[in-house]
Formats: C-alpha cells, structure tokens, sequence
C-alpha cells in the first residue's frame, strides 16, 4: 500500500506543479482551481496520518502523537478551506492579520504542543545534540535571511509592535521552529526499522525550508511571480509528512537502513554548510564594496566550508571504521565467550554435556518425573574393548571412535534422550517422559544394536561392542547418585554374562 499512496502523492503534486507552471494563477478561477489542488493534497495527507493513528490504538503515546498531527494539518486544511470561501464570494483580504491567519498560528500551535508532548515523554530516549546543531545553523541561517528581507521592512512600516504584529511574525519565525520541531520529534522516533520515514521528514524539511527562503525573496525584489506559485512546495511539505507517517513502523521491524543513512548523512552534512554559504553571500552584497580584499574573502570562504566538509566527511569516515572495528572486537568477544561457556558445560571431545551439565539436565528430568508421577529411564554404557582399539591403532584412532560412536548415538535415538559422556569410554543415556518400563528395555536392546553395527578405521573394521546397564527411577532409586550406581552395577553385571548384551538393574543379582 505504501507504494501506491507514493504514486498518489507524487502524482498529485505533479498535477499541482504543471497546473500552476502552464496555466498560472492569474484569475479567479484559476486560483480556486489552485486552492482546489491544496485542499485536496491536504485531504490526502490527513488520511494517511489518519491511517497511522487507527494502527497505534493500543500504543497511547504514538497515538496521542498521530492524533495532535492530525489536528495540525486539519488547521491547515482548514484555513486553505476559509481563503476558498473569500475567492468564491469575490471578497479580498484587506487585512494583515484575520481569521484565517489565526488558523494557520493554530496549526504552527498544535505542532509545537506536539513536539512538546514527545520531550516529555522521550527526553531520556534521544540524544540529539549534533543533530540539533546541524539543524540550528539551517534555522538561524533561514531565519535571518527572513528578518532582515520580510521582518524588517513590516516592522518599519508598523511603528507599534502590536499584539498583530507578533502574530504575523509566526510566519518565517515560527514556521521554521515547528518545521525543526517536527524533525527533532521523528528523529527521536525513528529506527532502524523507520530510517524510509526519517528520510521523507528530512526531505519534507528542506521542501518547506526552500519555499520560505523563496517567499522571501520574491517579497524583498518584487519580482513578478505571485507566491501561489510556491503553494505546490508548501504542500509537498505537507503531503511528504503525511507519507512519512503512513510509513512509520511502531514495531519497528528491521528493513535495509543502508542507502537511507546514507542519504540522511549526505543532507545533514552539505545542508547547514550550503545555508551558511548563502547568508554569506548575502551579507557580501550588501556590505562589501568589491575589490581585491574582497574577491579574496570570497575564494576563501568557500574554500574553508569545503575544507570543513572535509574534515566531517574524514572524521566520520574514521568514526565509521572504529565503529566497525569495535564491532568485530565484540562479536569476536561474544564468540570466545560463548566459546567458554560451552567448553564450561560440554565435553571437549565430543561436544556432549559433560558431568556438571549432564547433572543439571538429569535433575530437571527427576523434578517433571516426580511432578508428573511418570518415570526416568537411565543407562550406562561402556565399550567392550576399547583398551585393545587403543593399544592396537593408537590413542588418535580411538578418539575418532568415540566420535563416530557419539554421532550414531545422536542420530538414532529418540529425541527425548540426553547423552552424556563420563570420561574415557563410558557413556550414559537418559530417557525422561517415559511412561511404562518397556520403553526403557526396548530403549536398552536398540542401543545393544547400535554398537553390534561395524565401525571402521579407513577400511578396517573396529570389533567395537557394548555393555549396558539400566535403571529406572523410582523404581530401583528415589535420588540421581543412587540411579546412577544401579545403573553402573547392572552395566557390570551385563560384562560378567558375556558383554554385547543389556542388563536391567535386578536387585536380587547387582547388590550394592
């Protein structure tokens, strides 16, 4: 859906922008077609953050947030819907400030009240410092560009600084603000899962931003262009926030950040410094005569906001490779810890929990035995002439037949078995959940038939067999140690009769 809503929009404002480039502004009509196309944009701008807002029902501070951009851009609409009633009464707005002014202070109140309501709620949550220094070189530099060329001049016609007159001031002053405001207050927002939506709200800024400086000049050369033709960037603005919320992910679900941060990072870079470069300029024109001195200042001046870009641009070059340096050193920690712990808890040899673990593991399985009245079945295994492998092939070709014994013991038993190796040759298996006795002998004859299968060492074969020995709890004993005994002493009583064979515990014939 997103993407169709970035056609509708992009759409939308390219109609507005070909309707004011080929047929203007210059009549009547034409202007209520213009008004038409504002009002709508806006239309569609409050649905989205509408949708937004019915999404986060259950999430109150991202709603209440929604809801209060909501209002701002419904003041908006609004106030365009007012100036449409005086073109279609043929009225004209005579005055400096009236009720439609005041609607638009509202929509500039609401956001402020907005971004109000976040640092309250989010102040422990967001360092912004850079981010809001950048931003303030963009708004100091804008801002007195629009004193000196708009403010100024109102205020040398109008002697009294009225009540009005700080009214109207809201307009380059805190137009600018809330558009901060509102970036301050995304930023705080947005995540990994949200850089798309950070982007547009960026991008929304500098639309506005490009408008307002525009206006002014229009307003101080009195170049014949009337400011409706600005209306299309002052309602992209609008329609881009609108996107933006319509794409935020309260989840914040992860999606590629990688071309967003990159572009975020280009305009947070280039942007103040492009600001910075035209308040100079325009401070040149209009105090500096033009001689040597000054066409020197005016190299170097480019040449030190270059030199500076340089340096950001290298200073955050070096932070992203110690970033990146830091982050395999710890994920290289984070593996050898794991590392450790595994090592803490498992055999070395063949990765099986070892007595500690094993321990735990069989306690657990002792406690839902006894919760449940059902039974634990256990068995303790010892290769039949093993010695002989070792003395005959050598240590290393009785390592790998532990392995391989590991293996097909993983492979062929039941899931709800733990196996544990004790040391050297001996291993011992763990049947929980068991629920009659004959799951525990014909688990005891499987594993005998296990070991009857050939091992080998290349293409000669191990004559590996097994003696086992069972036990089952609570039958033959109520406590860990005393199941294991038992179930050593059956092991051994299945070596007396032969090996290759399974005993279970019989107290009448293994006594302790």
């Amino acid at each position: 859906m997103y993407q169709k809503w970035l056609g509708v929009v992009i759409g939308w404002l390219l109609f507005h922008i070909g309707w004011v480039t080929c047929v203007g502004t210059d009549t009547s009509i034409r202007q209520v077609v213009n008004s038409l196309f504002t009002i709508g944009g806006v239309t569609i701008s409050l649905y989205l953050i509408w949708q937004t807002q019915r999404r986060q029902t259950r999430r109150s501070f991202t709603y209440r947030l929604f809801l209060l951009l909501l209002f701002a851009n419904a003041m908006l609409g609004l106030g365009e819907c007012g100036q449409l009633l005086y073109l279609l009464q043929g009225r004209i707005r005579t005055e400096s400030f009236d009720w439609i002014d005041l609607i638009f202070s509202l929509q500039i109140l609401i956001y402020l009240i907005a971004f109000g309501y976040f640092l309250r709620n989010r102040r422990r949550e967001v360092n912004l410092r850079v981010f809001l220094f950048d931003e303030f070189i963009i708004l100091i530099v804008a801002g007195s560009l629009s004193w000196h060329y708009l403010v100024t001049p109102y205020l040398k016609a109008n002697a009294l600084l009225t009540i009005e007159t700080i009214l109207w001031l809201r307009y380059p002053i805190g137009d600018l603000l809330l558009l901060g405001g509102m970036i301050v207050l995304f930023f705080g927002l947005m995540k990994r899962g949200n850089g798309g939506s950070l982007l547009l709200i960026l991008l929304a800024f500098h639309f506005q931003l490009l408008a307002d400086l525009l206006y002014v000049v229009l307003e101080r050369f009195d170049y014949p262009i009337p400011s409706s033709w600005l209306d299309p960037l002052w309602l992209a603005t609008v329609m881009i926030v609108g996107l933006a919320a319509y794409r935020f992910d309260a989840e914040e679900s992860f999606v590629s950040f990688d071309v967003a941060r990159k572009w975020i990072d280009v305009l947070r870079l280039i942007t103040p410094y492009v600001f910075l470069l035209i308040l100079f300029v325009t401070m040149a024109r209009q105090t500096i005569s033009w001689n040597g001195l000054t066409i020197g200042l005016m190299i170097a001046i480019p040449l030190l906001i270059s030199r500076q870009i340089r340096i950001v641009v290298d200073n955050q070059r070096l932070r992203e490779n110690l970033e990146a340096k830091v982050e395999e050193r710890t994920e290289a920690l984070a593996s050898a810890m794991e590392e450790m712990r595994h090592m803490a808890y498992h055999d070395a040899l063949t990765g099986l929990p070892n007595r500690y673990l094993f321990a735990r593991l069989f306690q657990d399985a002792l406690y839902r035995a006894e919760a449940s009245e059902g039974q634990v079945g256990l068995f303790f295994i010892d290769i039949d002439h093993f010695k002989e492998i070792n003395d005959t092939y050598g240590h290393r070709v009785g390592d790998q037949l532990i392995i391989d014994v590991t293996a097909r013991l993983q492979k062929k038993l039941s899931p709800n078995t733990v196996i544990s190796r004790q040391g050297g040759d001996e291993f011992i298996v763990l049947l929980f959940d068991v629920e009659q006795e004959s799951e525990v002998v014909q688990c005891g004859e499987h594993l005998v038939s296990l070991f009857r299968q050939p091992f080998h060492h290349g293409i000669i074969p191990l004559p590996v067999t097994a003696s086992i020995g069972g036990a089952i709890y609570p039958t033959h004993a109520a406590s860990r140690s005393d199941l294991i005994e038992q179930a050593d002493l059956a092991m051994y009583e299945a070596k007396r009769r032969g090996k290759n064979q399974f005993f279970m515990h019989d107290s009448t014939v293994t006594k302790v």
